[in-house]
């Protein structure tokens, strides 16, 4: 009950704006205390909270753990290691398709690189290990020199038709495709049934444009030997294109 502070009627709190009696407005009705239900909600809800909070601290705990979890398995399995120089491969000299995949230069064998010129300074005669530094020199990535050492070496042997078509690889990793197939093509002139050579003639003028010449060389490979490693990769590429 409120008092009317004019007339002094008892009211009921929430049941007027002014007096019944006298008319005057009533004073700002108080609001009401919180029950005890209200607090014991209120203090449920605090708890609620607080419970929510640490559900998403710990979730944000479990996903970060898991991250550091895979990240240290894949330090541990060299995933991050520095991109690594690919064995030599038997097919390198005579294949462009995986010469153009050599992430760059080998100088782990520089040494063998200088000793090797070395040899060949001491003894211009040594045609072989002139051969040999050639072929090292393009595995490494030093494909404008051996292209030279190539060069020095079929003065001597023209008719290497091996020699010539590694030195077409050299002149394909270096994006000179016509040069590649000019190589390419003296050197089947020396040895007509090359089946590798052929297979490399159809993947230069591939990446060079030419399709129906590309296609031309790989039918060559096939019938050569459609058995042999060369000639499956060459039915592999007139198939997809």
């Amino acid at each position: 009950m409120i008092t009317c502070p004019s007339c002094g009627f008892e009211i009921k709190r929430n049941d007027f704006v002014f007096c019944p009696k006298c008319g005057t407005k009533l004073s700002e009705r108080p609001s009401a205390k919180p029950s005890k239900k209200s607090t014991l909600n209120n203090a449920e809800h605090r708890q609620n909270s607080q419970a929510k909070t640490l559900d998403i601290k710990v979730i944000y705990g479990l996903v970060i753990g898991g991250v550091l979890i895979i990240f240290t398995v894949l330090y541990l399995s060299g995933v991050f290691d520095a991109t690594k120089i690919p064995e030599k491969n038997p097919m390198n000299f005579n294949n462009p398709q995986q010469q153009s995949q050599q992430p760059g230069v080998n100088l782990s064998a520089i040494q063998k690189i200088n000793e090797l010129e070395a040899k060949v300074k001491a003894n211009p005669d040594d045609h072989q290990s002139l051969l040999e530094l050639a072929h090292l020199r393009m595995d490494s990535g030093f494909y404008e020199q051996a292209i030279q050492n190539y060069k020095t070496y079929l003065n001597h042997h023209p008719d290497d038709a091996d020699v010539r078509i590694d030195m077409g690889v050299c002149y394909f990793n270096l994006k000179d495709f016509n040069t590649a197939i000019k190589e390419m093509e003296k050197a089947l002139q020396y040895q007509p049934r090359h089946q590798i050579g052929h297979l490399n003639l159809g993947v230069v003028n591939l990446n060079a444009g030419n399709l129906e010449k590309a296609k031309e060389y790989f039918k060559k490979a096939v019938d050569i030997n459609p058995n042999s490693e060369a000639g499956k990769k060459a039915q592999q590429l007139l198939t997809s294109h």
